[in-house]
């Protein structure tokens, strides 16, 4: 499993060159924006990458140890695949009306709903089995929404939604591999592939998901844990359990929209990682700490299920998020550790030490931009300033001084663009 498991993310490595070639051809780039944290235009074309190498890899594992399930059920949820790509790739480029979005979502899964992949019954700690009976139609449809759009929505941070996927993964296969070994290989092939992307996202020559990737990860995970749940009943409350993080993030994003009286499918910058950010942390440590979340979550649910260790493990990933949320924390003792946590959770406004803004204008630059933006070459020179407008007045060198030295003063600090809808 160790060799699968490298091979495939290699593959998906060297698929990375061709997908941001394509990403510049098709203008799949994301743009620095008041929702993004970045400052230059990044390609979001990963999930090309993913697919891709996914679907090779299918090949050869049919081939080699057979299917986990039926080969129409999984044939579907590769057409689906394929649905969701187009789908997102349309939404990259051009910017797709989320109801329109949503209703494109429901035609996909339809595929891999009609095949059987279905959500019949549900293992529950103290209840055992439980059946679903004709409710089981509409449950599945909310099953795969509910999932393609948590990673989606999660997928605001370098890192952030991949790694929870590779987490998420990591325990189906310790809950699976002693019962499905057939099933557990395939578990393994989509968590390299999702490992391959995550090494790019985090490298210096960054890469995005996009939509098309996020809502295929969520849709592939939806639909292999239900084909798994056949052998395995216990990975749908797994699932579940282990998602617990993008579960949250949509949950109150939803409830907060509703309480402000918006549409629900509005964009705003006040999930998860917006309010972590906000409290003073930096990207890596926000994607950290919901990490570790997650990490806590998955080995809680493994410990539920009998897999040893999984107590302890559980524990010290829930320590460690706590430390690292702590440390986010201002050393005045204002917002309080209960305030800062309510405010997280999109439960409570920040009362204290939040300034008055309409949008997220400030965020966390990484440091080898910071550092590649500071220190122009002679290849890369400075531009010259822009041709000053009439109708705006000069800036003085007075203020010039005063915005040198706070750029000196917090160098993490970058002002983003502001008025790109998404």
């Amino acid at each position: 499993m160790t060799l699968l498991l490298v091979g495939v993310a290699m593959l998906t490595h060297a698929l990375m060159p061709a997908v941001r070639k394509l990403a510049v051809a098709w203008g799949l780039v994301d743009h620095p924006s008041w929702r993004r944290n970045q400052t230059e235009a990044v390609p979001c074309s990963g999930g090309l990458a993913i697919y891709a190498a996914v679907v090779i890899a299918a090949v050869g594992l049919s081939l080699w140890v057979g299917v986990p399930f039926s080969s129409h059920a999984l044939l579907a949820l590769g057409l689906a695949g394929l649905g969701t790509l187009v789908l997102g790739v349309l939404d990259d480029r051009f910017g797709l009306h989320a109801e329109k979005k949503l209703l494109g979502q429901i035609v996909v899964v339809s595929l891999p709903l009609a095949s059987g992949l279905t959500l019949e019954s549900i293992q529950l700690p103290g209840l055992g089995l439980v059946e679903f009976g004709f409710m089981s139609g509409p449950i599945t449809l909310f099953w795969y929404l509910g999932f393609i759009n948590s990673v989606n929505l999660i997928d605001g941070l370098d890192g952030l939604a991949s790694g929870i996927v590779c987490l998420v993964l990591g325990a189906l296969l310790v809950v699976v591999a002693p019962a499905d070994p057939v099933a557990a290989v395939w578990v393994v092939a989509l968590l390299g592939a999702v490992a391959g992307f995550l090494r790019n996202n985090l490298s210096r020559r960054r890469i995005f998901l996009g939509d098309a990737g996020s809502m295929l990860l969520g849709l592939w995970l939806a639909g292999l844990t239900l084909g798994v749940s056949r052998t395995t009943p216990s990975v749908s409350t797994l699932a579940i359990l282990a998602m617990a993080v993008p579960v949250i993030d949509t949950s109150t994003t939803i409830l907060r929209r509703w309480r402000r009286g918006v549409s629900v499918f509005r964009a705003d910058d006040e999930h998860l990682h917006h309010r972590l950010l906000r409290l003073g942390t930096t990207p890596r440590r926000a994607a950290a700490c919901l990490w570790m979340l997650t990490l806590s979550a998955a080995a809680a649910g493994a410990m539920v299920y009998g897999v040893a260790g999984a107590g302890v493990l559980a524990l010290g990933a829930l320590a460690a998020a706590a430390i690292e949320f702590a440390y986010t924390l201002p050393r005045g003792g204002q917002p309080t550790a209960k305030e800062a946590f309510l405010y997280v959770l999109g439960l409570a406004p920040l009362a204290v030490n939040e300034e008055p803004r309409p949008r997220l204008a400030e965020v966390i630059e990484m440091q080898p931009y910071q550092r590649l933006r500071r220190a122009p070459s002679a290849d890369h020179p400075v531009p010259p300033p822009p041709a000053k407008e009439p109708s705006k007045p000069a800036t003085t060198g007075r203020t010039a001084a005063k915005v040198g030295a706070a750029g000196e003063a917090q160098k993490d600090v970058v002002l983003a663009a502001t008025d790109e809808p998404r």
